[in-house]
């Protein structure tokens, strides 16, 4: 039987409030919930944990695997967690279909072109549950960044950080660059490749992996009290000569790994 477009009901507020249900995707045996794509992050905070969560990360140190919030990933069977992403990534929006809880704070992130994104008032908000990462070039992030970031530019030293030893909990991972458009994505889509290449899908060793939408250099201004130094342009005429020379060392480290890449497909 034939129905046109008009006949046909409107099943997306049913969906709205299917999805708002609290018991959507919920254990209540872990203190860390996770509804839809939106984590609710329980007390005690990582600042309470630990008596300097702005620590920095140094390379081949792998104390900060334990500075990260456990959010746990396997509250559902592997088929439930497919269902589940593929329900909210149609909405393509920030998802709020579940009322705030009292002690809790709220990682709110919306998906663009596979990537997800927060916004700078989630970050802010949620800065003492986060790990993050700067991916500009050192003379940028030695000028002023984010407080307690970590420097993170070279590809090559991705492996180290993140995959030398798997973390028994999952951090909440945020990379940011001048304007979040290309070097945190690079990162980003290194991390999550080298993750997926690890894991049977849809599992990850850090799902909980975002981009700071519009970068530092919107960040800096909407929240200059939580910046070490000051905002240095990546154009700057007076760093135009480390910028030259640090962009050009990234290129090549870059087009090692892709060159490293094809040689191991090769060899299979």
């Amino acid at each position: 039987m034939y129905c046109s477009s008009s006949d046909m009901p409107n099943f997306l507020p049913l969906f709205k409030t299917c999805a708002s249900l609290s018991s959507f995707d919920c254990d209540s045996s872990h203190s860390t919930k996770r509804f839809g794509d939106e984590l609710l992050l329980s007390s005690p905070t990582r600042s309470q944990q630990f008596s300097n969560p702005n620590k920095r990360i140094v390379i081949g140190d792998d104390s900060w695997l334990r500075r990260g919030v456990s959010i746990s990933s396997e509250t559902s069977s592997p088929e439930r967690q497919f269902e589940r992403q593929e329900f909210f990534s149609s909405f393509r929006v920030p998802v709020n279909f579940c009322e705030e809880q009292e002690g809790s704070n709220r990682i709110q992130h919306f998906e663009k072109d596979a990537v997800n994104y927060i916004n700078p008032e989630t970050l802010y908000k949620n800065a003492n549950d986060i790990t993050l990462f700067d991916c500009r070039y050192k003379f940028e992030f030695e000028g002023g960044h984010i407080q307690g970031a970590t420097h993170l530019c070279n590809p090559f030293e991705i492996e180290s950080i993140f995959f030398k030893q798997i973390p028994t909990v999952k951090p909440v991972i945020v990379l940011y660059c001048e304007f979040s458009e290309k070097r945190s994505v690079q990162i980003y889509k290194q991390i999550r490749n080298t993750d997926r290449n690890l894991n049977d899908y849809p599992r990850l060793h850090y799902p909980d992996l975002y981009i700071l939408n519009k970068g530092f250099s919107n960040y800096s201004l909407e929240y200059p009290s939580q910046v070490e130094g000051k905002y240095v342009r990546m154009d700057s005429k007076e760093y135009s000569t480390q910028y030259k020379e640090q962009k050009s060392q990234t290129d090549n480290q870059w087009n090692s790994l892709k060159l490293k890449k094809r040689l191991q497909k090769i060899n299979i």
